[in-house]
């Protein structure tokens, strides 16, 4: 059963990002709720499978410990506490890690990666910013507003640099600051301009669709076919 919860999660996360895919223009995702997405996809293997697995070891490694006349660690109740612990405190802290480092991303879904960053300069000047380049980065500073600039007030620079996947449609922003105020002004003249850039189709998206139907057809015949199991062993 908990492998048939973790598959349902895992479609539900690729149908999610199908659907991204799958719309008439590009979608702008942040990097907060991307990473929650793709939590949820996770959160079966990671809430279920595995502290079933700790759980199965436990049961088969502690029996195996206590019979024999010096059981050591795997027969220490202090040992399993820990271990269940310890695996619950790696997760909460990836994810607290990976919350952080993600809040400074924004991705594109559904774009044509390869006119990125002339989208992204564009939006920059829709915006109200000159942009800088920096190397394979822009720099926003304080003195390169317009007084066409409708956004928050800055004192400091922001860094963006892009990242990009044409196969797969998809773009990648990554921001030196995740709060900055020029972010929200450049990402909603974003939004405007990629509009009309979204791949004349999607073969990421059908793909996408593809594969949650099949993770989820499989995690419903899965769990029909343990709950018949447990019926017929009654």
């Amino acid at each position: 059963m908990a492998l048939s919860l973790a598959l349902l999660t895992l479609g539900i996360y690729l149908l999610r990002v199908a659907r991204w895919h799958l719309r008439p223009r590009p979608t702008l995702v942040g990097g907060g709720w991307d990473f929650g997405w793709l939590a949820l996809g996770a959160s079966g293997l990671l809430v279920l499978v595995v502290p079933q697995l700790l759980a199965n070891l436990h049961e088969h490694w502690r029996a195996w410990a206590i019979s024999r006349p010096k059981p050591g660690a795997l027969g220490s109740p202090f040992f399993w506490h820990a271990l269940f612990a310890g695996y619950l405190a790696l997760v909460i802290g990836w994810v607290l890690v990976e919350l952080w480092l993600r809040l400074c991303l924004t991705h594109l879904y559904n774009l044509r990666a390869s006119r990125l960053r002339r989208l992204l300069l564009k939006a920059c000047l829709e915006s109200g910013l000159k942009p800088e380049l920096d190397g394979e980065r822009l720099r926003l500073a304080p003195d390169c507003r317009t007084h066409h600039y409708r956004g928050g007030a800055f004192s400091d620079p922001v860094w963006v640099s892009m990242k990009i996947s044409p196969g797969w449609a998809y773009g990648q922003l990554g921001w030196s600051r995740w709060n900055h105020p020029a972010r929200q002004a450049v990402e909603e003249a974003l939004d405007r301009v990629v509009s009309r850039h979204a791949p004349r189709n999607s073969p990421v998206g059908t793909l996408f669709l593809a594969g949650s139907t099949c993770v989820l057809v499989f995690s419903s015949g899965l769990s029909v076919m343990t709950t018949l199991g447990k019926i017929w062993t009654r």
